[in-house]
This record gives structure tokens, sequence and C-alpha cells, in this order.
């Protein structure tokens, strides 16, 4: 039986609170997958730059024959942005231009940032379709997020201005604010997976999908709906109240050490 492997990232492959990998087993399990000619698929609202430089290139370390990277995939961007490897691992990058948020919004946040949250946050140059704001590394968690709710309310008054025409959203998490297209999500990016997996001619048998935050729940809820056999290994402390029509793997331990966990018994 083939199996598709889907994993978030932060929280999954990276540390949450060093945003770096801290359990390189993972990535050997990764390895090891790509090897035996399993497709590895990674679905975050990280930036192509962070991935690449946090996850994809201590991968590629591990990596001694680069033709198994064709059945490697990265979605950033929540389905914005995606790289893809050709026959000999070369890396070849990809991007969404109709769904980028305007330019100008662009650099209404990086100056609201920049004027009035600099102490707590920074502007994310990184990303390239969509607008993110993220606490700045070893902020007190407790005190950003009074500031945060402050931005939100002025982010979604600029949100509420706009005049461009596109479907925008303000989307907050614990240590971010992102403004990103309506369409954009983990879902979204769901069907950039399945697309892809169609052009590399591999239809996998059963779906593995991989997360910390109930937010990750729409990747096994897309495939579910479009009648993949599909799990869900939850790797997060959360407590999951609503019921889903999948299963659902809750590892012993979390977040890194319950991702490598699960790879080992799978």
């Amino acid at each position: 039986m083939k199996t598709c492997w889907v994993f978030d990232v932060d929280g999954v492959i990276t540390n949450p609170s060093e945003k770096r990998v801290t359990e390189p087993e993972i990535l050997n399990q990764i390895v090891n997958r790509l090897e035996k000619g399993e497709p590895v698929a990674l679905n975050t609202g990280r930036s192509l730059v962070w991935m690449i430089d946090r996850v994809i290139n201590p991968l590629l370390e591990k990596v001694k024959n680069k033709r198994i990277l064709k059945s490697f995939f990265a979605s950033g961007e929540k389905g914005g942005t995606w790289i893809t490897f050709d026959e000999n691992g070369e890396m070849n990058y990809h991007k969404d231009d109709s769904i980028s948020v305007p330019q100008n919004l662009q650099e209404k946040v990086r100056y609201l940032i920049n004027s009035e949250f600099s102490g707590s946050m920074f502007y994310d140059e990184t990303k390239e379709t969509m607008i993110s704001t993220e606490m700045i590394d070893g902020y007190p968690v407790e005190e950003y997020s009074k500031h945060q709710k402050v931005l939100n309310e002025k982010l979604q008054k600029l949100v509420d201005e706009d005049n461009s025409g596109k479907p925008l959203k303000v989307d907050p998490t614990i240590i971010a604010t992102d403004i990103e297209n309506q369409h954009v999500g983990k879902g979204f990016a769901v069907e950039r997976i399945l697309k892809w997996l169609g052009e590399i001619g591999i239809d996998p048998q059963r779906f593995l999908t991989f997360g910390d935050s109930l937010s990750d729940f729409p990747m096994a809820e897309h495939l579910y709906n479009l009648n993949k056999k599909v799990e869900f290994i939850f790797v997060g402390k959360s407590e999951i109240k609503k019921s889903h029509p999948f299963l659902i793997i809750k590892p012993k331990e979390f977040f890194g050490k319950g991702t490598v966990e699960a790879l080992r018994s799978l």
C-alpha cells in the first residue's frame, strides 16, 4: 500500500519554541520513506525561505541519491507558494500571483508594525503572497497577546478599507497574525499536493497527515471529503472536542517527540 505522508512543519517537524529541527530522526525517517518511493509533502504557512533554511537544507544534507527528491514536495504560505524537484534533484520554485495580497496593503501593515509594534513583533519580509506579523523570538507570549489584540483590530480595519476587490481575511495564531486570501489554508494546499501527485504519476492508497493544532485538521478533512483513505496523527496538546469520521492517532509524546514516536510505529 503506497502511502503519502503530509506534515505540518511548526510543532511537528520543528520545535515550536526554538523554531528549528531538534529531533533529527524526523528527517531520517522522511528520507527513509522517500528512498522507498513514497511521496512526502510539507504543508505550512511559513515562507519558502524559512522552510529551506530550517527544514529543507538540513534534509538535503541527509539525502545521498538526489533523484528520490522527485517524490518530495513543500507547500508554503498555506498553498500560495510551493517547491518541487526534477528528475535530477534540482529545486524548482512556484508562486500563485493571483492570490497575492495587494502591495499597498503590505506597505500599510509594514509601516504599522514598525511604528507602533516593533517592540513585540516584526513584519515577515520573506512572505510573497500573504502578510505575516510575528512575535519576536523570546518575547513573553502573554504580553505579546495583549499587543496582538490591538493589532488585530487595526489590521481588520485596514482589510475592511481595502478596495482591491480581493477576498482577504485576518488570521491570528498564538504567535502571529496573517492577512491572506480567503481561499488559502491547509485544505487549499492539499489541492496543490494532489495536483503534484498526478503530475509525477503517483496515486497513493492512503494519506497519513501530521499536525499539532486544530487548524491542521482541514488537511485530513479535505482528503476525506474527496473519498481518500486518510488518518490524522495529532502531536499537539489541545483537546480535540470535535468528532471526525477518520482515524485520529495521538502519540504519548507531544510535538517533535510525538512525530518520532508515530513514525517509528507506522
